[in-house]
């Protein structure tokens, strides 16, 4: 339905001389409306799923693989100061500062 059919049954509904036929327009406008809306809601929805999905897929085999070296460096600009973090496996003599 385009606006201004709408827009002329809204002033027909406004004036009391609007037909059940033109209600029925009307309305069944409505629901194919809510149905296309519906329908890009479900898709946009479904896209969302897969992204999440794979992302949680790679977080996984991250979590699965990851090793047990690591190191954390924080860093204070104005103090300029910096701790590491190291598991056993990791010596501090291996790390060029």
């Amino acid at each position: 339905m385009t606006q201004s059919r709408l827009d002329l049954l809204i002033e027909k509904a406004n004036n009391e001389v609007i037909t059940l036929s033109e209600v029925t327009e009307i309305v069944g406008s409505i629901l194919q409306s809510n149905s296309r809306h519906s329908k890009d809601i479900k898709d946009l929805l479904t896209k969302i799923i897969n992204k999440l999905d794979s992302i949680e897929q790679k977080v996984n085999y991250l979590y699965e693989n990851n090793s047990p070296v690591f190191a954390a460096v924080l860093e204070d600009e104005k103090e300029d100061w910096k701790v590491l973090l190291f598991t056993q496996q990791c010596q501090p003599s291996s790390f060029l500062f």
